[in-house]
């Protein structure tokens, strides 16, 4: 009786013993991939290795569209292409490729987004006769909102498919869709050799793929510099910020045993040198006519908004105190009205770079046209036409009546003489249709809230030049005041939607998640979908765009610290001691006072506490 049961022991013994020499820990990456199977269509002898079915008077071949495959990959000479044409069913079927351990499937595709829902291709993978839907090109443009033209790189987790005989086809159908181009058509595996390494460059990111073996039940790994610095995910996408050469953890169990392998500077970060570049401070505006205007006399932090890691900057800010620093954000207060430039230079050990602007690129006080556009967006301003539903920011059969723009709230009190809007389109059949511009205040939900003005012109009134930077002009009877913390709005419409009239604003589409500042209001409809004169007001959350609404907002003239004789203000008071240290406060004994106005001028005068 014992010797069975020290065989039964000795039994159980040996099976998790086997157990953990199963359980392996081994990774890679999709950056430290080597492909096994290439197909590029880049001569007719590589084109004949698939096979093409068609069922129509198109189907796939050798070709270029206008954006050829050479843009991604120089060596490219031609690709797959398919032309439209009526009833299309084109097949093109990869031979059989025996899929590898930590594989996976990379190709690019070139195809217009707009012609999509009347053609695109599905990929199948097919084991054994049995086709398996990868990816439903229409679908893929849905959700992530394609509006191509453009080469887009697609890859394809293939570790279900390990060990097995598969094909793989695109499967073309549709009527009178636009050209498609497919090439780089690449299988890879996760190359795991102990020589393998990733080198990328600051900013970019890892995706690694676990290729351990065993019953795996966790995950557990550690990214030496990455972002995040651990996962417990299967296979994790980290972001290395910074140069350096990193290794990586992978911890693996299957509940009873663990197994760990590490790979010392398996990652390596190539250091770049820095881009200099100036973010708009909280409490500046963006302006269509200088870069940024901002209030005198009120404290500003610029935000250094440069790429590549840079530990140094020299910052000179003209017409502010203090006119230079050293620090990363630093915060200045303009000191008079006027216009200025402003010089960024920053530096690390890959080099330095300078971002600098002209003399008039900052107002400083004074009046100005506001809004949301930043300059490099100005290029971009276009409409969004709706078909037959109209225009957004406009003419429309939507039901949606007025038309906001927000503003953040002026750090000092202002006041607002006129609304200036940039229309694309101003056909107007409805010539005595009055258009309304108002300003109002943001309620307690962000919403338009109070009325603080208004005025109106006729819609034959509407200006648009096509040649020229033309704004339409709604001036109020009397400047609108604006209190500084108070968030506003610049409101416009309704517009008129007769036969003929087609009035559109123009304005900056951004991607989702992207800034929006643009409001709507809907109407309510009866029981017989006729609409009412109520409505509420939404945020356009769902396709983030700022419009071409530019308020023209003046700044309170600053009180200062003091007055002097005739109008001019002091707006501030410098210290200086005997030993020449500046203060914004008095020192005991001695003081020399330099004392700054609104008109520009300065005195010095000596006083003793």
């Amino acid at each position: 009786m014992k010797k069975i049961t020290l065989l039964l022991v000795s039994a159980a013994i040996m099976t998790l013993s086997t157990n953990a020499q199963e359980l392996q820990a081994a990774f890679g990456a999709s950056e430290a991939m080597v492909p096994y199977y290439e197909q590029g269509w880049d001569s007719q002898d590589e084109f004949n290795t698939w096979t093409y079915t068609n069922s129509s008077s198109s189907t796939w071949k050798l070709g270029n569209r206008s954006n050829a495959f050479s843009a991604i990959d120089p060596s490219s000479t031609s690709s797959m292409v398919l032309d439209y044409a009526n009833g299309q069913h084109e097949v093109a079927t990869s031979p059989a490729i025996e899929i590898r351990q930590g594989s996976q499937l990379e190709f690019y595709c070139y195809a217009s987004g707009i012609y999509l829902v009347y053609g695109a291709w599905k990929l199948y993978a097919i084991v054994d006769g049995t086709s398996t839907l990868l990816i439903d090109q229409f679908l893929w443009a849905q959700d992530n909102a394609y509006d191509g033209p453009s080469w887009e790189k697609f890859t394809v987790d293939l570790s279900s498919y390990e060990g097995k005989s598969v094909q793989f086809s695109f499967v073309y159908q549709g009527d009178y869709g636009e050209d498609e181009a497919i090439d780089g058509f690449k299988i890879k595996q996760a190359a795991t050799g102990d020589d393998a390494t990733i080198n990328i460059k600051e900013g970019e990111s890892v995706h690694f793929m676990d290729a351990s073996t065993g019953t795996i039940t966790s995950w557990n790994w550690t990214f030496e510099g990455g972002t995040p610095a651990v996962s417990s995910e299967q296979n994790p996408v980290v972001t290395y910020n910074k140069a350096g050469s990193y290794a990586v953890t992978l911890t693996v169990g299957d509940g009873n045993t663990t197994a760990t392998a590490t790979r010392e500077a398996y990652v390596n970060v190539e250091g770049e040198a820095p881009v200099a570049n100036i973010g708009l401070p909280d409490g500046a505006y963006q302006s269509p006519w200088v870069m940024m205007f901002v209030p005198v006399n009120v404290p500003l932090t610029f935000k250094d908004t440069s790429t590549g890691n840079p530990y140094q900057w020299a910052w000179t800010i003209d017409g502010a105190e203090p006119a230079t620093s050293n620090e990363q954000n630093p915060t200045v207060t303009y000191v008079q009205e006027g216009t200025y430039g402003i010089r960024l230079e920053v530096a690390n050990d890959m080099g330095s770079n300078v971002f600098e602007t002209v003399s008039t690129a900052i107002q400083a006080g004074g009046e100005q046209e506001i809004w949301n556009i930043a300059p490099e967006e100005t290029l971009d301003l276009s409409m969004i036409e709706m078909g037959w539903y109209g225009n957004y920011a406009g003419t429309n059969w939507l039901g949606m009546g007025e038309f906001a723009e927000h503003f953040d709230a002026p750090l000092t009190d202002a006041t607002i003489s006129q609304v200036n809007i940039y229309f694309g389109k101003t056909t107007a059949a409805s010539t005595d249709a009055d258009i309304w511009v108002k300003i109002a205040a943001a309620d307690a939900n962000g919403m338009p809230g109070e009325i603080l003005g208004e005025t109106c012109l006729k819609a034959s009134q509407l200006a648009y030049d096509p040649s020229v930077v033309n704004a339409t002009e709604f001036v109020f009877s009397s400047p609108i005041q604006i209190k500084a913390g108070t968030e506003f709005f610049a409101m416009v419409g309704p517009f008129p939607n007769n036969n003929g009239d087609d009035i559109a604003i123009l304005l900056v589409r951004r991607s989702a998640g992207e800034k929006c500042t643009a409001y709507h209001f809907v109407y309510d409809e009866d029981e017989n979908y006729n609409y009412l004169e109520t409505g509420t007001w939404y945020e356009n959350v769902d396709d983030p765009i700022s419009m071409a609404i530019a308020p023209l907002l003046k700044y309170a003239q600053p009180t200062g610290i003091g007055t002097v004789a005739g109008e001019k203000q002091a707006i501030s008071h410098t210290y200086y001691n005997i030993a020449g240290v500046a203060s914004d406060k008095p020192f005991n004994g001695i003081n020399i006072v330099v004392t700054r106005y609104t008109d520009g001028s300065q005195t010095t005068t000596k006083i003793m506490r």
